[in-house]
């Protein structure tokens, strides 16, 4: 479960860190996009524009912040999944609570999260905790004691 988890983590912050990267430094594919995206056909004119709106709104200042978060969650599951430790949970977490005040707060509008995605973020944190018993503790991963480690009293 938890690799499953860590990769669909990884992916989702990887594809937002590429969309967010675009939007921050080259603006005007805000615009090509939303032109690509009044000729399909599930979206009506007033849709496409309301979002066109939604991302000409934030500042690039803003989506450095959402990179910064969405770098900090793809480290978060790297290290759980990669290193087993439980301080990737932690880097998870935070990067999910600041993701969260940097949509509600200082961004706001149609960007702030809704109660699905925010349902949807607690349930995956709560999936990830369920897993901490397969992670090692950062402390018990850097002993080496012999008193720590039955191996060593063999080396006597």
């Amino acid at each position: 479960m938890l690799w499953f988890l860590a990769i669909c983590t990884m992916i989702n912050a990887g594809m937002n860190v590429m969309s967010f990267s675009l939007y921050a430094f080259f603006p005007g594919l805000i615009r090509q996009s939303m032109d690509f995206i009044q000729n399909i056909p599930m979206f009506s004119g007033d849709e496409y524009k309301e979002i066109f709106d939604i991302f000409l709104s934030v500042t690039p200042q803003q989506y450095l912040l959402l990179i910064l978060a969405e770098i900090a969650s793809f480290a978060g599951a790297l290290i759980m999944l990669w290193k087993m430790k439980s301080i990737g949970f932690h880097i998870y977490t935070i990067a999910q609570i600041f993701e969260f005040c940097i949509l509600n707060f200082l961004i706001g509008g149609k960007m702030a999260m809704n109660l699905s995605a925010v349902v949807m973020t607690v349930l995956i944190i709560i999936l990830f905790a369920t897993q901490l018993r397969y992670m090692q503790g950062d402390r018990a991963a850097d002993t080496d004691s012999p008193t720590d480690n039955p191996q060593n009293d063999n080396n006597e």
